[in-house]
């Protein structure tokens, strides 16, 4: 791959785009599974857990809510990862350590003035946010795509 300084300025301007689509993108991509799971699950089970007794037990919706996790961290690194013109592993890993500090954030210490903090839930969206970085990272690897140097 040719250095951004030997780029067309066609090229140059195409690239510094997707740079700039990098974050909407992950952002977008990250927020479609928790959006299409509003639309389609039961209110039931989209309740958070702690609320009022309902009929759905605990467990469906902690596993709904593992599974959305999931689903957003893999989709934010993913997404955002395969929209960069370059340095893709290194994106992967950047936007991986975003996502998993939003998960400490929203999981963990929102709760610990007021309630028990949701560790397994952090735990969840933690590992599914490393695991889509090193499938990039590997991903990228075997491509065949060289480290470039600066």
């Amino acid at each position: 791959m040719k250095s951004f300084s030997d780029l067309t300025s066609k090229e140059k301007t195409v690239e510094l785009l997707r740079w700039i689509g990098v974050a909407p993108a992950a952002v977008i991509a990250g927020m479609a599974p928790g959006v299409i799971a509003r639309l389609v699950i039961p209110p039931v089970l989209a309740e958070p857990l702690g609320s009022p007794p309902t009929p759905a037990p605990a467990f469906s919706r902690s596993i709904l809510f593992w599974v959305i996790g999931i689903l957003m961290g893999a989709a934010f690194v993913i997404a955002g990862a395969k929209t960069a013109p370059r340095y893709r592993g290194t994106t992967a890993i950047v936007l991986a350590s975003l996502s998993i500090l939003y998960s400490l954030m929203s999981h963990v210490v929102v709760h610990l003035g007021r309630g028990t903090p949701h560790y397994t839930d952090f735990a969840v969206a933690a590992i599914a946010a490393a695991c889509a970085a090193a499938y990039i990272v590997y991903s990228e690897k075997s491509k065949g795509v060289p480290q470039q140097s600066h």
